[in-house]
């Protein structure tokens, strides 16, 4: 008769729940990575246009209009990198709550595998002390029968 654990369904749960987090967490890193992309694409593109501007403006043709484009487009810039810093930051914190509630849920799982674990142990000396028990009472047995 095999060991059966009591709260195996549990356990299962608790492993079930264990492995969604970590899809979460996964998915969750690609959300910070894609954010952190879009945010170096658009340094990258800030940095291209301000220099881009600086060779325009030493040129005999730059004009108050192109100048304002510029200005404008790089304000608009600036606004969108501030707003990929804090996707950025929102992405990493909603990140690191995943991890935090994976962390629980790993707890939470190691707990039954080690309560699994010790009821297999006990479950093993009781089995190997009723062998014992009946080896000994065989014994006990053979010796009286040669006694007789």
């Amino acid at each position: 008769m095999p060991y059966q654990f009591k709260l195996e369904a549990l356990r299962r749960f608790r492993q079930f729940e264990e492995e969604r987090l970590q899809k979460e967490l996964g998915d969750a890193q690609r959300v910070i990575e894609q954010a952190q992309d879009l945010l170096r694409a658009r340094l990258a593109l800030r940095q291209k246009t301000e220099h881009e501007f600086r060779k325009s403006s030493q040129g005999a043709e730059a004009s108050a209009a192109q100048a304002a484009m510029y200005r404008g487009y790089l304000q608009r810039l600036a606004s969108e990198i501030i707003m990929g810093q804090r996707q950025v930051q929102a992405a990493e914190k909603a990140c690191q709550e995943v991890r935090d509630l994976l962390l629980e849920a790993m707890k939470r799982r190691k707990a039954l595998d080690r309560l699994k674990e010790k009821g297999e142990q006990a479950f093993t000396a009781e089995l190997n002390s009723q062998e014992q028990k009946f080896i000994n009472e065989m014994a006990i047995q053979r010796f009286v029968r040669k006694e007789e």
